[in-house]
C-alpha cells in the first residue's frame, strides 16, 4: 500500500492543480473512481490497522488531494457513512 500511495503522492507533486489528469485542473472520472477507494482505505486504516500508515506525515499530497476531493458536494451526497464501510469489510474479513 505504502509503495501505490508513494506513487500517487509523486504523480499529484508534478500537478499544479489537485487532481490527477493532466494539469489537475480539472475534476475527472479518474478522480470519482478512486475517491471512494481512498476513503475505504483512511476508514480501513483507522479502524482496522491502527493508523498504520500516517498518510498525511507520509504522503502530505495524498491527503491534499484527498481533502480536495472529499470536500466536493458529489462526495458529500454520496458517501456511504463510515459504520457501513467498516460493517462491509468486518463481514468480508470474516469470510
Amino acid at each position: 500500500l505504502e509503495g501505490v500511495l508513494g506513487r500517487i503522492e509523486q504523480h499529484l507533486s508534478e500537478k499544479s492543480g489537485p487532481f490527477l489528469v493532466g494539469d489537475g485542473a480539472e475534476f475527472t472520472l479518474a478522480d470519482a473512481s478512486l475517491a471512494p477507494k481512498l476513503f475505504h482505505m483512511q476508514v480501513g486504516l483507522q479502524k482496522f490497522k491502527d493508523n498504520a500508515i500516517n498518510v498525511s506525515e507520509q504522503f502530505p499530497a495524498v491527503q491534499e488531494y484527498m481533502t480536495a476531493i472529499f470536500d466536493r458536494p458529489s462526495f458529500k451526497e454520496t458517501l456511504y457513512p463510515e459504520e457501513t464501510v467498516v460493517w462491509g469489510w468486518s463481514n468480508a474479513r470474516e469470510n
